[in-house]
């Protein structure tokens, strides 16, 4: 909750306040991103990524669009209020999405949904010249054009309610919360006997140079390249 705000805290679910107090982290990283590939592979008519006990994030395939995510949220210093309205945006757009091209359409998803829920939540916000920034791929009219698309997906419905947040309560709290976490770390060495692709302290490294998502990944309904040329 806002500190600024005059909504006393109590009469919130006490579940919602438990997902404020998480902190951006490589799983939620990679919930994130395994939202964002489950949308697009809905959009384009195949079955779910996701596999149970393991995130796609960590197949080799969605590496660089991981590596994306990670650089956006930490450049622009994205705050867990802000990720999960992203996620509900993700979640709402999921069966009204048309891509036509998969190359970029992870980012153009993932970016869509971001730059929607920082501008509907925060007074003060990045102006689109700085999300290009943050992105190191995309140009200021591409996030436009990517913001504009992603509100006629949503049909400019951007309100959001306690139940919308709590959808992703379980999943998050799974990852998220300590005593949960380390049950599912166990849960998960005792289900699998493979090495994971990410380690508990990576969050820290620096991404590598961006490049599309996968031989798989992404575009939006359009075939717009990932820079627009300026004049």
């Amino acid at each position: 909750v806002h500190d600024a705000s005059l909504v006393d805290p109590a009469i919130h679910s006490p579940a919602l306040l438990e997902l404020l107090e998480i902190k951006v982290s490589r799983p939620i990283i990679e919930y994130v991103v395994d939202c964002t590939v489950d949308a697009v592979n809905y959009a384009m008519g195949r079955p779910s990524s996701s596999k149970r006990g393991r995130s796609i994030a960590r197949h080799s395939d969605y590496t660089p669009f991981t590596s994306f995510v990670h650089k956006v949220l930490t450049r622009a210093e994205v705050s867990i209020p802000t990720l999960l309205v992203t996620l509900v945006y993700i979640n709402r757009a999921k069966p009204h999405l048309q891509i036509a091209l998969e190359e970029w359409a992870c980012e153009r998803v993932f970016l869509g949904a971001l730059v929607i829920a920082n501008k509907y939540l925060n007074d003060s916000t990045l102006k689109n010249v700085q999300w290009a920034y943050c992105t190191g791929v995309f140009g200021k009219r591409d996030i436009g054009r990517i913001e504009r698309e992603f509100l006629q997906v949503l049909d400019f419905e951007l309100s959001i309610s306690e139940d919308d947040i709590l959808s992703h309560h379980d999943s998050l709290s799974v990852i998220a919360l300590p005593i949960n976490r380390h049950r599912h770390q166990r849960h998960l060495a005792r289900a699998t006997s493979t090495q994971p692709l990410y380690h508990q302290g990576d969050h820290n490294t620096t991404c590598p140079d961006l490049a599309p998502s996968s031989p798989k990944s992404s575009s939006s309904g359009s075939s717009l390249s990932p820079r627009t040329p300026e004049p």
